[in-house]
This record gives structure tokens, C-alpha cells and sequence, in this order.
């Protein structure tokens, strides 16, 4: 097999694979913001079609009628100066871009935050190297990399920084907005589904960029609801000598600097590392990169930057201090 067949047969699988994949997608929505992106993008594609197909269906006729034939030294049918024609062909995009524009407009207005109301939930999210941080503050709650919101209720997102720029994207929910150091930018986010959705950090923010990601639970209000009562919940008091060991570690030992057992307390800039007080309620830790549960929680904590390079949480534990942690942690729920 020659190299131009290999490389051939390398595009195709490429392809092939690649359709195999699941990702999340604005083309599958969730919610009216990814609904009315989808609408705009399909019409817009349909456009587009309707452009391309005749114009290239004509180059190919004209390429065909008009190639040199043996003898022939003659020149095609000339059209210049065919004011007609230059109308025809000058009117039809600009046409096009006034509808583009337009439904642009009625787009961008349709996904406009709306007005707040008191049913409405108020969010603060810190971006961080590399993990999403949440803040309810009316209902006194701080947690991080799962975000749960309740269906069909508007959330109104106040998005901060506390390193470099990042950008929150929950491609079934809603748009891209950065967030940026020492600048507040707002966003909302609704999910009219009851589900599991996937986001990304869509801004290039250093080595673990790609592992950045957001996991988003939009549940019943009854389950919403008693999600909130159980982060509201002092965390776990240890009830043994090894639980108030791994208890001391993170109050007063190598986690107390960039960890807090306060399920109120953000973190904001002020401390580097998630808060931990209902910890093992979440599925998911390490900027949802990884499945939470014991196994890997205690991978993680062996060597935290053997899983997630470059990460910030850069400490060697000792047995007995592991031992203590694993203990506690795995009550924290």
C-alpha cells in the first residue's frame, strides 16, 4: 500500500472513530439558551447550503462548458457589463446578510439574562487552576466541580477569577463567558430536562486546561431541595482517635492552608483548594476529571501530581496522617 492510500485510509478512520464519540453538544439542548443557538445555527447552515450547492453546482457547469477543446482558440461568452446579471448577484448577499443579521439580533435577545424574580437562584463562580468553585450565597453553600440546579429554574451566575482567564461552558445550557481576574461578568444558566450535562473551561488556561471540565445536575425541585438541606449540614464531627487524626490534618495540618471544612465559607481567592465539607456527596472531584470515591481519592492523595500535573495541591503525606484523612474523609457526605 502506497503512502497516499495509508493516508487516505488514516482520514477515514479518523472520521469513523470520531463519530463514535459522545460529547456534549449545543446541537442536543437542554435548555432555551441552547435552543435558540441551535435554531440560529441550523438556519444558518440551511443558508449556507442554499448559497454553496448552486454556486459551486455552477463553477462545475461552467468549468466543464467552458474548458479549452482541441482546436478551439477562441475565447467563452463574455458578460461583462451584464447590469442584470451584477444585480442579481450583488442584491442576493447582501440580502443574506440582512437576514443573518437580523436573526442574529433576535437571537442574542431571545438568550439575554432575564429579569430577576424571588423564585430565581444567585450563583458565584470562581474559576480556578484547575477547577470550577460554587457559591450560593442566599442559601449559604460553597461547592465545587458539581453544580446542581434545580429544573426550569433561572440561575443567575456571577462569574470571577482567581488565577488566570478561564471560560464557563455548559454547551447543552448555555453560552460561553469568561471569567477574568479582578472583573465581574454575569451569565444564566436554566435546564428544562431533568439530567446529567457536561461542560468544559473554554479558554486556554495552562497545563491541565483540558482537564478542566464542569459536571451539572439539573433535578426535581424535591430533590433540589433536600441536596441543599444536606450542604447546609456542619461537616462530619470524627467520632474515633484515627477520624480526629485525619480531622486535625486538614484543620490544622498540611490542608488547613488551601482547604476549609466550612460548607458556607467561599473560597474564592483566598484559599486554592475545593472545599471539602460534604466532599463525598459529589461524584466527582479534580475539576470533574475524575470518578470521587475512596480508591481514587486516596490515588490522589499519594501523588496528586501523577494524576493532574501542575495542579496546586503539592504535599507528601505521611502513613499515619493517611491513614487519619482516608478515615474522615469518606464521611464527609
Amino acid at each position: 500500500m502506497n503512502k497516499k492510500r495509508m493516508l487516505l485510509l488514516f482520514v477515514v478512520l479518523a472520521v469513523l472513530l470520531s463519530a463514535c464519540a459522545t460529547s456534549p453538544t449545543f446541537l442536543n439542548p437542554a435548555s432555551p439558551i441552547a435552543n435558540k443557538e441551535a435554531s440560529l445555527y441550523r438556519t444558518v447552515l440551511v443558508m449556507a447550503l442554499i448559497v454553496f450547492v448552486p454556486m459551486e453546482g455552477a463553477l462545475i457547469w461552467i468549468v466543464i462548458r467552458d474548458r479549452k477543446r482541441e482546436g478551439d482558440d477562441g475565447h467563452p461568452k463574455q458578460v461583462h457589463g451584464n447590469n442584470s446579471l451584477e444585480v442579481i448577484w450583488t442584491s442576493i448577499p447582501v440580502l443574506v446578510v440582512i437576514a443573518l443579521f437580523v436573526l442574529s439580533v433576535q437571537t442574542v435577545n431571545a438568550v439575554a439574562i432575564p429579569p430577576a424574580t424571588d423564585r430565581d437562584i444567585n450563583l458565584q463562580v470562581v474559576g480556578h487552576q484547575w477547577w470550577w468553585e460554587f457559591d450560593y450565597p442566599d442559601l449559604k453553600i460553597v461547592t465545587a466541580n458539581e453544580l446542581h440546579i434545580p429544573v426550569g429554574t433561572n440561575v443567575h451566575i456571577s462569574l470571577e477569577s482567581a488565577d488566570v482567564i478561564h471560560s464557563f461552558w455548559v454547551p447543552q445550557l448555555t453560552g460561553k463567558t469568561d471569567a477574568v481576574p479582578g472583573q465581574h461578568n454575569t451569565m444564566w444558566i436554566r435546564g428544562d430536562t431533568v439530567g446529567e450535562y457536561y461542560g468544559q473551561c473554554a479558554e486556554f488556561c495552562g497545563t491541565e486546561h483540558a482537564l478542566m471540565r464542569i459536571k451539572v445536575v439539573v433535578q426535581t425541585q424535591d430533590d433540589f431541595d433536600a441536596w441543599v438541606a444536606n450542604q447546609q449540614e456542619p461537616a462530619y464531627s470524627p467520632q474515633s482517635e484515627l477520624e480526629q487524626k485525619g480531622f486535625d490534618t486538614i484543620t490544622n495540618g498540611a490542608c488547613n492552608a488551601c482547604h476549609t471544612l466550612d460548607p458556607s465559607r467561599q473560597n474564592g481567592t483566598e484559599l486554592k483548594g475545593p472545599n471539602l465539607a460534604h466532599l463525598f456527596s459529589r461524584s466527582v472531584f479534580a475539576g470533574a476529571t475524575f470518578d470521587l470515591n475512596e480508591s481514587n481519592i486516596h490515588e490522589w492523595l499519594m501523588d496528586t501530581q501523577a494524576m493532574k500535573p501542575g495542579n496546586d495541591m503539592d504535599i507528601k503525606i505521611t502513613k499515619d496522617e493517611m491513614d487519619g484523612l482516608m478515615a474522615y474523609l469518606i464521611h464527609l457526605k
